[in-house]
């Protein structure tokens, strides 16, 4: 929705300022919002960037649908 009453404050960019790019320890996720890389840090480790899935059926426990 536009700001017509002129409300939120603009965002100034320039070109001698460099932006920041603060690297990720997870390959392809750099670009990712703090939320996501906050979920994806607690599912992988920092040190090997690995992760250990435990995969299960879920029809064992839950029986025919």
């Amino acid at each position: 929705m536009a700001d017509k009453d002129d409300i939120r404050d603009g965002k100034n960019f320039y070109e001698e300022v460099p932006s920041k790019n603060e690297a990720f320890y997870l390959k392809g996720a750099g670009s990712l919002d703090w939320g996501m890389q906050n979920r994806l840090s607690r599912i992988f480790n920092p040190a090997t960037g690995k992760t250990v899935m435990l995969a299960f059926d879920h029809g064992y426990f839950q029986g025919p649908t």
